[in-house]
């Protein structure tokens, strides 16, 4: 009897612990709260990897997932990014891949036809909720850069 009444107010507790409420942040320990990503949609950008190699790099922004896509002639890459958590105070989306990379990328300067982004690959949540924002200067990682729809 007594493990009956700890069991329920331990799913008590869980389940009264990860409120759905857009006043609480995304933490680690509530992953499934969702705020909404006011960015979404097919973002765009082309470089040249050397003279005539043109590549383009595309961001699938859902609300549950981000979609990288780069096409060119010395490189591509195609992975799908399940959203982990998103904070709206600084442009945070944390994801992983189906092959358990982690990933965080942080957006500035949103406009209806534009976005910069900053990419990088991390071990884990934790640590994806711990990096704070890059310099405008920073190089690593490529860099942030600008995306057309």
């Amino acid at each position: 009897m007594n493990k009956l009444i700890l069991l329920s107010l331990l799913g008590f507790i869980i389940l009264t612990g990860c409120k759905k409420d857009d006043t609480i942040k995304p933490t680690p320990s509530c992953p499934q709260l969702k705020t909404e990503i006011p960015y979404s949609g097919i973002w765009k950008r082309q470089f040249e990897a050397g003279p005539g190699n043109l590549h383009t790099v595309n961001y699938y922004i859902y609300q549950d997932s981000t979609r990288y896509v780069l096409t060119g002639p010395i490189g591509n890459a195609n992975y799908l990014m399940e959203r982990d958590t998103f904070l709206l105070d600084d442009n945070r989306f944390i994801g992983h891949t189906n092959s358990g990379q982690y990933y965080l990328m942080f957006t500035k300067n949103v406009s209806n036809d534009s976005i910069t982004l900053y990419k990088q690959e991390v071990n884990d949540l934790v640590e994806g909720m711990s990096i704070t924002i890059p310099s405008a200067t920073k190089t690593q990682n490529h860099g942030w850069s600008t995306y057309h729809k």
